[in-house]
């Protein structure tokens, strides 16, 4: 396990991981300090401001604690199942794994510091549906997972 953290200390991986969590963490803070609410594109791309005390689509709203224990025991444990295998993943799976990190973690700061929840600002409406507002770490999170997804269709066993 050592040696892994080394060799993940020494990799390109751990630039994306700090780049991705750092993003996310100045990105929430400026959504916080101007408390944006603005149109990107007219109909489609807005910023818009928002607390979320729940998961992805509000699930468990007014729940801050328990989400955070779940954000913490998962990238704990995901973590460590990633350094553990480190040495067998693809550059697919290594990145998969660190947008999964960087989102769980990202979110997590939200969850445990701030009793008004994770701040959410980036906003699609595609016609009359208005998709959940979201930042960065879900971003992250998403885009890991849909790796996770394409890497398990075109790459042996990793496990």
């Amino acid at each position: 396990m050592k040696l892994a953290l080394t060799q993940f200390m020494k990799s390109w991986y751990v630039y994306l991981f700090v780049g991705v969590l750092l993003l996310d963490v100045f990105t929430k803070q400026w959504a916080d300090s101007t408390r944006i609410n603005m149109t990107v594109i007219e109909g489609f791309f807005y910023f818009a401001y928002s607390r979320n005390t729940g998961a992805a689509w509000s699930i468990l709203s007014n729940n801050q604690a328990l989400l955070a224990v779940i954000s913490f025991v998962v990238g704990v444990g995901f973590a460590f199942y990633y350094l553990r295998h480190f040495k067998t993943y693809s550059p697919l799976m290594h990145i998969a794994s660190v947008l999964f990190l960087a989102g769980t973690w990202g979110n997590f700061i939200d969850r445990a510091f701030f009793v008004e929840g994770v701040i959410d600002f980036i906003s699609f409406h595609f016609g009359n549906y208005i998709f959940p507002t979201f930042n960065v770490a879900d971003s992250a999170l998403t885009i890991g997972v849909i790796l996770f997804m394409i890497s398990s269709f075109t790459e042996k066993s990793h496990a």
